[in-house]
Formats: C-alpha cells, structure tokens, sequence
C-alpha cells in the first residue's frame, strides 16, 4: 500500500496556521503540524512554493478567524488522516510480516522435510550399494568355483580317456595273448600226437 505523501495544499494550510499564530513558519514548524509526517525536502520544497506565492502583508494584518479557524481544521484533519494512513500502512505491513513469516516457517518445515527424505534416500543408496557389492563377490565366488569345476571335469576328462586308452591296450595284448596262447596249445597237441606217433613206430620195430 503507497503512503500518501505531503501536497502543497497540506503545506501552505500548516504555515497559515503557523503564519496566523504569530509563528514563523519553518520546516519543523510545518511538519510538527502535520502530525511529524512528510520529507523534509518535501515540505521545504513546498514551503518555498508557498512563500513566493503568498503576498506581502501588509502591516498589522491579520487573517479572519474565520479563516484561522478553518485552517486550523483542514490541517488537523490532514494530520489525522495522515496518522490513519501511516497506521493502516503499519498495520498492512505487520499483517505482511505475520504472513512471510508463516510462509518462512512452512518453508523451513518444508526444507526439514526434504532433508529428512534426502537422507533417508541416501541411506538407501548405502545400502544398495552394499548388496550390489556383496552381489559382486559372490559372483566372483561363483565364477572362480566354476573355473574350478570347469578345469576338474577337464582334466576328469583327460584322465578317463587316457583309462580307457590303457584298458584298450592291455584288452589288445590279452586278446593277443589268448590267440598266441591257443596257437601254442595247438602246436604242443600237435608236436605230442606226433611224439605218440613215434613212439608207436618205435615200439613196434
């Protein structure tokens, strides 16, 4: 809300009062009247104005009372109006403060809250991030053990072929040595029906 500011009609009604009082009219003078409002310079500004605009009076004269009256009156109720002015303007800016300093508590209120969550949210970041790294070894783990497995069965391979190749060779050589044993089975039944041939021959001579 804008304060109304001084006019010039303020000033010149403050300075005849003050003229009509026997006073002189000064610029504290003037704003005194007015209730302590208005700028200085203002009121100088206006108060030059009123000087060069006022003709000289002439000796020993004097407003009507009349006039002294109404002056007086017009200033007082400018001084009163201004007063209400400055308080409505006091009032509208205390009102305003109460209201900034609501939104300022529910901002902090808010902002506590947000840090609140932001922290919560880190800690589940935390904690993530600890199970993805557990997740990490033990799948390192599990890859290492099936190396392992993997070069086991390898070499569980390698030897079983190797078992099988030895149990191919020595069924060769058994089977080779059945057949030369059956070969000298034959030639020994053959060389004794021979002895018994010449033995028989032998006797009979």
């Amino acid at each position: 809300m804008a304060r109304p500011g001084i006019t010039a009609a303020h000033v010149a009604a403050a300075a005849e009062a003050l003229h009509a009082e026997g006073q002189q009219p000064t610029i504290r003078g003037v704003r005194e009247r007015l209730g302590d409002t208005g700028s200085p310079n203002t009121i100088q500004r206006h108060l030059t104005a009123w000087r060069k605009a006022r003709p000289a009076a002439a000796p020993g004269q004097e407003l009507p009372p009349a006039l002294t009256a109404a002056i007086a009156a017009e200033l007082t109720r400018a001084a009163a109006s201004a007063r209400e002015a400055a308080q409505a303007e006091i009032d509208q800016a205390q009102a305003e403060a109460a209201e900034l300093a609501a939104a300022g508590e529910a901002l902090e209120g808010e902002r506590d809250e947000l840090a609140a969550q932001a922290q919560a949210l880190r800690g589940e970041r935390d904690t993530l991030a600890g199970r993805v790294d557990a997740l990490q070894t033990e799948g390192e783990r599990l890859r290492a053990a099936l190396d392992a497995a993997r070069e086991q069965a390898t070499t569980a391979q390698q030897a079983a072929a190797v078992a099988q190749a030895q149990a191919q060779a020595a069924l060769e050589r058994a089977t080779r040595a059945e057949t030369l044993a059956a070969q000298q089975a034959q030639e020994l039944a053959k060389a004794q029906q021979e002895a018994a041939h010449l033995r028989g021959r032998l006797e009979a001579a």
